[in-house]
């Protein structure tokens, strides 16, 4: 059941990671150019606010449901981020892997990266693992290489979304694949 709820929160967080890059497109980074306001809570806006709220509330549910199980359900919400974050920018053909830098990303400019990697994935990971020592689950290791494979495939074959979204979106001479 692990794999199975695992495949869903792998294709959720892929699909709202390409609905973000549709409602942001080329503009990207924190809805710069949507029309949303500032909630009150640092740098999120109301948009990312109720998009977290709303994200937590489904994977969170259908987590516990399924686990019943308090570490399931932080393991799977953070593993949804982290997931949807990283496929924005390898999805987004304004962005792609290649510009997975901080001198690309105006918005994580500001924190510390380590082997260009931001700072905040590094943290979620390193509670993940946390989470896996905590619960004494072994599969959720497992379950962690499973994702990382799942998402090696997104970025291998990433460019198939690039093209489609070009040709769709007649952004052509915008950028070159």
């Amino acid at each position: 059941m692990l794999y199975v709820h695992s495949v869903f929160i792998f294709i959720f967080s892929v699909l709202y990671s390409i609905l973000e890059i549709e409602i942001e497109g080329k503009d990207g980074g924190w809805a710069k150019n949507i029309p949303t306001v500032p909630c009150g809570l640092g740098i999120l806006t109301n948009y990312h606010f109720i998009m977290n709220i709303i994200i937590i509330l489904v994977v969170s549910y259908s987590t516990y449901i399924l686990f019943q199980d308090i570490y399931i359900v932080i393991y799977y919400n953070i593993l949804w981020f982290i997931i949807e974050d990283f496929c924005w920018f390898v999805l987004n053909p304004y962005f792609t892997l290649k510009k997975y830098t901080k001198e690309d990303i105006w918005w994580h400019s500001n924190q510390l990266w380590l082997y260009n990697i931001p700072l905040h994935n590094i943290i979620s990971f390193v509670i993940l693992l946390l989470i896996i020592l905590l619960s004494q689950n072994i599969y959720l290791f497992y379950n962690i290489i499973f994702m990382s494979i799942l998402t090696f495939i997104i970025v291998e074959n990433s460019y198939l979304y690039h093209i489609w979204y070009l040709k769709t979106h007649n952004n052509k001479n915008d950028i070159k694949i």
